[in-house]
Order: structure tokens, then sequence, then C-alpha cells
């Protein structure tokens, strides 16, 4: 079994349409099921930030038991050599912009004392091979999540030089947490919409597709493989 994560309704629609997931199984989130290659597969529509990331992965692992996880979706860059709909491959994520213990701790550092939380590197490695065989745009990098949208260009750049990270979401880090204190391997893979601090697309919708038809291919190629 593997479990898809998607944030966004449109993404996850768009995935679920693409990857071929017709099923639809009742529970907290909307959840899509279906077979991809070999793998039986779960779509969770987890909702936009930290807490829904954290309680979705959670539910996934009790609810299904998946061998492998790969969350999905969006981010906005902070790399300045990043484009709209290049992918970025996290080697590691940090939650930067809240304290969630009431002892304080070090800029970027979680309440457990991490303070950046790997993805599994095996499946990294497996979506990054297969990510430069279909020549698709890729970096492996650091995502930065956030408990809100960056609004402005100056904190996008504070937040690039602190931190290293090469773009910025709002649940990443959140579901590599969960996941990696659960055990299920996860990768976690974004499409760039824009710099952030910046304007979103315009027709945002129509940029939510081409990013979900592009990851919906290598998503699909990493399992059929």
């Amino acid at each position: 079994m593997v479990a898809l994560f998607a944030a966004e309704g449109l993404e996850a629609q768009a995935l679920r349409r693409l990857l071929s997931l017709k099923e639809v199984l009742d529970g907290p989130w909307i959840i899509h099921q279906g077979t991809l290659g070999r793998y039986p597969v779960v779509l969770v529509e987890t909702g936009v930030g930290k807490v829904a990331a954290s309680a979705a992965v959670a539910y996934a692992k009790v609810r299904f038991n998946p061998a492998q996880a790969f969350w999905v979706g969006v981010a906005g860059a902070l790399n300045p050599e990043l484009k709209t709909m290049d992918l970025i491959l996290a080697q590691d994520a940090v939650q930067y912009d809240v304290d969630i213990t009431a002892f304080g701790r070090a800029p970027g550092e979680l309440a457990t004392g991490e303070r950046f939380i790997p993805a599994d590197a095996g499946l990294t490695s497996k979506v990054l091979r297969t990510a430069q065989s279909l020549g698709l745009p890729i970096r492996l990098g650091r995502i930065a999540s956030a408990d809100r949208f960056l609004a402005h260009r100056n904190e996008a750049e504070e937040v690039r030089r602190v931190f290293a990270a090469d773009a910025v979401e709002m649940e990443g880090a959140a579901a590599l947490w969960t996941a990696k204190r659960l055990g299920l391997p996860m990768a976690l893979l974004r499409a760039i919409t824009d710099q952030a601090g910046s304007e979103a697309p315009i027709a945002f919708e129509t940029f939510l597709e081409g990013a979900s038809e592009r990851l919906a291919q290598l998503i699909g190629q990493v399992l059929s493989s």
C-alpha cells in the first residue's frame, strides 16, 4: 500500500483524475483509492497547515498502514534559480516560524530538538532518479514550512538567508515529522508556483492542473518502475 497526500482539494482532485483513482472512501478526509502499477494506492486530501498534515498522516498510518508515502503539491520558490513548474524534492524540511515549546528554542528548532527533518533517503533517491530519466526539471534541496503564506519579498529573502531553504509551503515539515515518528518512509515533492513574496499566477487553477499533471506523471512512473 502507498499513501499519497495533497493539501488542496483542487490538487487532490486533479491527481485523482490523472492517476485514475476512482473509488472514494469515507473518513474524516476525502480519500481516493485505486492501483498504480503493482501498488494499491490511497490519496488523502488533507487540508492546509501543519495540524491538518500531522493528523492526516497519522490517520492514514493507522487505517491503511502504508509501506511508503509521498506528499505532493506546490510551493513558492526561495531559491532564485527555481522557475515556475520546476520541481523541488526535499532532502529535509524545517518548520521555522512558530515557537511550539513553552521553554523557548533556537531559531528553526522543533520542540523535539530536531532542527531539520530529513525525508526518507531511499524514496527521495528513487524520485530523483526517475525525474531525471524523464527529463523533468528537478532540484534536491531544503523546504521550509510556515504557518502562513509569505506575503513580502523581504520575508522570503530572510528565510532563504537564515535557513538556506529553496522553497516554502505550509505542511511539509509537519508531514515528515509525523511520518518519521510513526516509522513511515515519506518523500516530499513540490511544484514551484512562483517566487515567494510575489503575486501568484493569475490563472492559478490552470497552473495547478499543469503542476498536478507533472506530479502525477512522476509519481506514476516511480510506482511503476
